[in-house]
C-alpha cells in the first residue's frame, strides 16, 4: 500500500484499489479486491462507487472490475508529455536496429520499474512485456541499472530495506552478494539480468542520467537466451552509446 500523507487517507485508499485493480493478474471480483486491500465492506463499496463515479473503474458484466477509460486519456496525455520518453525515442529504435532485440525504458515507480517505452524486435518469437507492466528491482535489468546509477549509498539502503524475494533459481536474493553485483556494475556502465526475473530471457541494462546527475530512467536490450550471441558486445556496446546519448539529450556531462 501507498506511504499516507496526513490529510490524504482516503485519496491514498482510492488509489490504492485503483492500483490492486490494476496488478491483478485478471480482473478482480469484489470478493477478491475485499481479501487483498484488507477494507471492510461498507468501505470498499465507497471507494469502487466513487472510483466507478470518476470512469477510472468499470464494472464489467461477469462482475469483475478494470480500469476505466479516463485512466487511457490520462495515461496518453502523461507519456506525450514526458520529455525522457520524447528524448528517448529515437536512441531506443536505434538501439533495436543494431542488435534487433527487443528495447525496454524503464522509470522507478515507488519501490518497483515500470516499463514506459518498449520498442518490439524484428525477430518473430518476442518479448510478452508491454508498457506499463512493474516489476521488482531487484530481478529486472532495468531496476538494477537504475539502482547502480543511484550510487552506493543511496542503492545500499533501498536494499537493506526490502526482501529480495526469488522469482527465478537464478534471483539474487542474498543482500551482500546483490550489493557486490553492484559495485562490479558501476565500473562497467551496465549490469545483467540473466534470467533472474524470468526463465529463458536475458537482458543488459544501463541507467540514464539528467543535467544535475540524477538517475531518472534506464534502458535494455531484452534477448531469449536461446539466441544469445557469443560476443556479447553485439549488445553492450550499442547499449552503453545509446543510453549515454540519452542521458545527454537530458543535459547530463559525464565527469
Amino acid at each position: 500500500m501507498s506511504n499516507v500523507i496526513q490529510g490524504t487517507k482516503s485519496f491514498s485508499r482510492n488509489i490504492d484499489i485503483l492500483q490492486l485493480i490494476a496488478d491483478a493478474p485478471k480482473p478482480p471480483t469484489l470478493t477478491k479486491i475485499l481479501e487483498q486491500s484488507g477494507l471492510t465492506r461498507p468501505t470498499l463499496y465507497r471507494v469502487l462507487a466513487a472510483l466507478e463515479a470518476e470512469y477510472l473503474i468499470i464494472q464489467k458484466p461477469d462482475k469483475t472490475y478494470s480500469l476505466g477509460t479516463r485512466l487511457i486519456t490520462l495515461a496518453r496525455i502523461a507519456l506525450a508529455e514526458n520529455d525522457i520518453i520524447q528524448f528517448a525515442r529515437l536512441e531506443m529504435e536505434k538501439l533495436g536496429e543494431e542488435t534487433g532485440e527487443t528495447i525496454h525504458l524503464g522509470m522507478r515507480s515507488g519501490n518497483e520499474m515500470v516499463i514506459v517505452d518498449k520498442i518490439e524486435s524484428r525477430d518473430t518469437v518476442r518479448m510478452a512485456s508491454m508498457v506499463g507492466m512493474r516489476f521488482p528491482m531487484h530481478t529486472t535489468g532495468i531496476g538494477k541499472a537504475f539502482l547502480v546509477g543511484l550510487g552506493v549509498e543511496e542503492a545500499e539502503e533501498f536494499i537493506d530495506h526490502q526482501t529480495l524475494e526469488k522469482v527465478t533459481q537464478y534471483t539474487t536474493t542474498e543482500p551482500e552478494l546483490f550489493k557486490q553485483k553492484l559495485s562490479e556494475a558501476r565500473s562497467l556502465g551496465y549490469i545483467v539480468d540473466d534470467q533472474e526475473n524470468e526463465e529463458g530471457i536475458v537482458c543488459y541494462a544501463s541507467p540514464i542520467f539528467d543535467a544535475s546527475g540524477k538517475t531518472v530512467a534506464s534502458i535494455s536490450v531484452t534477448t531469449p537466451a536461446f539466441r544469445l550471441k557469443e560476443n556479447r558486445n553485439h549488445y553492450i556496446g550499442p547499449l552503453l552509446n545509446y543510453s549515454s546519448a540519452i542521458s545527454s539529450k537530458l543535459g547530463y556531462k559525464a565527469t
